[in-house]
């Protein structure tokens, strides 16, 4: 009886332990930092991120043709001029390897 305790408790210690959930949305207020290609929308700049979320730009990022593929850094907040929305307050540009 004992060890059929015993092995049902080092059994049910082995499973190994189930996958993280999808990792939520980031937020308002949230620091994001973003891979994908930046594109132009009707009124603002965006960047359609690698998850398949689009992002309007709270910057034009004249240096950066459209197409570019890049890393985003920054904050997202809530209200925005652009059509798209949720909008990134970009803090910073990297090359697109500098994303997790």
């Amino acid at each position: 009886m004992m060890l059929a305790f015993l092995l049902a408790a080092v059994s049910r210690c082995e499973q190994p332990a189930p996958p993280p959930g999808p990792s939520p949305d980031p937020k308002p207020g949230d620091d994001v930092r973003l891979r994908g290609t930046l594109d132009e929308d009707v009124d603002c700049r965006v960047l359609r991120a690698d998850t398949g979320k689009t992002y309007s730009l709270n910057v034009r990022l004249r240096g950066y043709p459209n197409g570019a593929k890049v890393c985003l850094r920054g904050t997202l907040v809530e209200i925005t001029s652009c059509m798209s929305t949720p909008m990134i307050d970009v803090q910073s540009v990297s090359a697109p390897s500098a994303c997790p």
